[in-house]
């Protein structure tokens, strides 16, 4: 059954603005330049050039406004879609087989400084303006399909993606759980009893932390410092769904649902 947001129609969620506002900014500090330099020496032998290179870069500025305007990622009933000035790409919703799912921590503050903090805080939500968020749709022959933070709104794009796909596929592990197989999750295994990692195995019982430190997938054990796992989220397929059974199975760990940054520490 389709979900409430996409039941009657689709939602589109445009390119974010983040990179048109630094490409503005470099432009303008470039135009910035030439001008000073055209001041300085007026009548100069190079004031023609200054000035094509400055019409240059208003007009490649402008193209790249329109070509990001004309991207979109747009989710309906059938699937998912992702358009561009250079095309389409899409993938329906029983294609998806696979997932992968990582987030990078961004420290705006330290590298754009007030611009970045301005960013930052025009984002709905604080975890999700301070992070690159990318989640790979992988379908039966190989085909991938990326949704990251290149799009307004990722989060809630996110969200509704996995809102739509995850449900089943959590219900499919859980049963094969039940019936007593390990699921394997790329490197990482997972009984009803126990997380199989490198060879090692940790009982659900004593589990007492299991979410996505920034990029990673981090699971802490009772009486240890380290992390009894740590490996880098995308390298473990559906690691979304591998976070929800673990759950299901270890009461003590928090239970967080399909929100794809709840699991998250930035």
């Amino acid at each position: 059954m389709a979900s409430a947001a996409l039941a009657y129609g689709e939602r589109r969620f445009g390119a974010a603005y983040t990179l048109r506002i630094f490409a503005t900014l470099i432009v303008l500090g470039l135009l910035a330049g030439l001008w000073a330099a055209s001041v300085d020496d007026p009548s100069g032998p190079s004031s023609e050039i200054l000035k094509w290179v400055a019409l240059g870069s208003v007009v490649a500025l402008a193209g790249l406004w329109i070509a990001l305007g004309k991207s979109a990622l747009i989710l309906s009933d059938a699937g998912v879609r992702c358009e561009s000035l250079f095309g389409r790409q899409e993938m329906a919703w029983t294609q998806i087989t696979e997932t992968r799912y990582r987030v990078v921590p961004i420290n705006v503050y330290a590298h754009f400084g007030l611009i970045g903090a301005l960013i930052a805080m025009s984002s709905k939500s604080s975890k999700s303006g301070r992070a690159q968020l990318t989640l790979t749709l992988i379908s039966g022959d190989g085909k991938k399909l990326k949704v990251t933070s290149n799009y307004r709104n990722a989060d809630e794009a996110i969200g509704l993606i996995l809102e739509r796909i995850m449900p089943p596929k959590v219900q499919a592990v859980k049963t094969r759980v039940q019936r007593g197989e390990t699921v394997r999750f790329g490197g990482v295994g997972l009984s009803a009893t126990a997380v199989i990692w490198k060879g090692n195995t940790i009982p659900v019982s004593e589990i007492t932390k299991a979410e996505l430190a920034g990029p990673n997938l981090q699971i802490k054990r009772t009486g240890k410092w380290m992390s009894a796992v740590s490996v880098r989220s995308d390298k473990v397929p559906d690691v979304l769904v591998f976070l929800e059974v673990l759950e299901s199975l270890a009461p003590q760990v928090k239970a967080s649902g399909v929100d794809p940054l709840a699991r998250v520490r930035i």
